[in-house]
């Protein structure tokens, strides 16, 4: 395991923070709490720690009936200098990596294929944590494996949140899964943003203004998106992160990291003389943004990890990284309900990270040669966006540091039907039909042959019942998201018909471009 430790003066607070554990237990919702074990499972582990117990007590298939005995994976070889430009290109090596049900393996069929404990199968779980602990080194945390981030965070919703629970949010944020908590009785409270993401001094004044007497319970869960914010494409600075997770164990609050783009970041300056001494995984280790998970001694934070970025979104294979007591409460509900992940994805897991596929650090140069794509691709779409849309001063955009997403503004305040009214006539809603001409606006680009998803889709509402301290959420969805992942073409394209699209909206030729922020 490669560790690179903390300077000095982090080592003494981490020390001093280890000394205090809280107890998290009060976190836990009322359905965590009533859960039993699920029997069947709970003997089933029993029997895996003697090798050779003979088992009569579970319903699986003999392996012998599996009708398959073996399963290749063609995949692109991490020797080539860009192994991501030559799989593109068709001028790379490729490499078979296999899985057996009687041959040896990195895991073998007949487990893989055979039923398993909710948390995934151990050689799959040992694999990925020691890619936490060379990436992040987080104390005293498990790892259990997930149907993707959606899957796990639905699962967090429901190991944690009780009908009249507030959590805390980005005030934009990914809706299909807030969404996903609002049947649960799950109300949110959204956090303001600037284009450096979450404001913690707005997460402490909702915190301490909180009047459960009105309010209810003051919220004690918080979902964030710490990188490549969906759908901002904002990454919160490391100092940024110390003061939330600060005020996070002021007030006693949960962080779900929900990090699906944390391995996809831009403009690195990756030394080449630690990948020669080291290899790639410290080298990007050393340059990755450090976790709410690395800083987390309290264990408060839960980590949800996926491939669907860097792999393929289809494979629908994740993990949870959290400390013992919650991963125990986690694996229960798996255990109960969609049971283990699959185990086609888990072999070839197994393998690609395998002494005979890519193994972590052969992961690590193909997730470092993603991002030179992925960049790439981001300055095309700036460039692009620049000649074809900012000359306009039409619209906007800050260049996103990670991910796969532009956050554009449309300067709305230059249309000659944007109305602000003094006052709304509502106490606390909108001031401005903002709301109505993005909607106008997203119809016509929609006639153009162009998708771009409006801001409103993420906006979320406030319905705590604080006081409303600045403007309406309406009138500040004057923003797209726009996504660099397609094809140079795509991009090419796609900003032609929106810089178009924008001058025919606003009826009128090119004005001055006005200074770019985020208001």
């Amino acid at each position: 395991m490669v560790y690179i430790p903390p300077s000095h003066s982090e080592r003494a607070v981490d020390v001093g923070l280890k000394r205090r554990q809280p107890d998290l237990s009060r976190h836990l919702s009322a359905e965590a709490r009533a859960r039993l074990p699920n029997p069947i499972k709970s003997i089933w582990k029993v029997a895996q720690v003697k090798p050779g117990t003979i088992n009569m007590g579970n319903g699986d298939p003999h392996h012998t009936l599996y009708p398959v005995c073996e399963m290749n994976f063609v995949i692109p070889s991490v020797d080539e200098h860009d192994p991501v430009q030559a799989w593109r290109e068709g001028t790379g090596e490729q490499q078979i990596i296999s899985s057996h049900k009687d041959e040896p393996c990195a895991l073998s069929l007949r487990t893989a294929m055979a039923y398993g404990a909710g948390a995934g199968l151990k050689h799959v779980r040992d694999a990925l944590a020691e890619l936490n602990d060379r990436i992040h080194a987080p104390p005293n945390h498990t790892v259990s494996l997930s149907l993707g981030n959606a899957d796990a965070l639905t699962k967090c919703f429901r190991l944690l949140g009780d009908p009249g629970d507030s959590f805390l949010c980005e005030e934009f944020t990914f809706s299909a899964m807030t969404n996903a908590a609002l049947p649960l009785g799950i109300d949110w409270v959204p956090i303001r943003m600037d284009k450096d993401g979450l404001i913690p001094s707005d997460m402490e004044r909702v915190l301490a203004h909180w009047d459960e007497a009105s309010q209810g319970k003051r919220p004690h869960v918080l979902y964030t998106i710490p990188c490549s914010q969906n759908p901002t494409g904002s990454t919160l600075s490391l100092e940024r992160r110390r003061q939330i997770y600060q005020i996070a164990r002021d007030w006693d609050v949960i962080i779900l990291e929900d990090d699906p783009y944390f391995f996809l970041q831009y403009d690195l300056d990756i030394r080449p003389t630690t990948i020669e001494q080291y290899g790639f995984t410290r080298a990007m280790a050393e340059v990755l943004p450090r976790s709410f998970l690395s800083m987390d001694y309290d264990g408060r934070v839960m980590r949800l990890d996926s491939f669907s970025k860097v792999l393929a979104p289809g494979m629908r294979l994740g993990w949870v990284t959290c400390n013992d007591f919650f991963g125990e409460k986690l694996d229960m509900l798996t255990d109960s309900s969609s049971q283990h992940p699959h185990g086609l994805g888990q072999a070839f897991i197994a393998e690609l990270l395998g002494n005979h596929g890519w193994g972590i650090d052969g992961f690590m140069k193909w997730v470092s040669s993603l991002c030179r794509e992925y960049e790439r691709r981001r300055n095309l779409f700036m460039d692009v966006f620049r000649r074809e849309v900012a000359n306009t001063g039409l619209a906007s955009a800050e260049v996103p540091q990670s991910g796969m997403f532009v956050w554009i503004k449309v300067n709305l305040d230059h249309h000659p039907r944007y109305r602000a009214m003094a006052n709304s006539g509502s106490l606390g809603g909108p001031v401005s039909n903002t709301a109505e001409l993005m909607d106008e606006l997203f119809r016509k680009l929609l006639d153009c042959g162009l998708v771009m998803m409006p801001a409103s889709t993420f906006a979320i509402m406030d319905r705590s019942g604080r006081a409303a301290t600045d403007n309406h959420i309406a009138d500040r969805v004057n923003y797209f998201r726009a996504t660099f992942v397609g094809t140079d073409d795509t991009i090419e394209n796609g900003l032609t018909i929106f810089g178009r699209g924008l001058e025919e909206f606003f009826c009128h030729s090119r004005i001055s471009t006005p200074d770019s922020d985020y208001n």
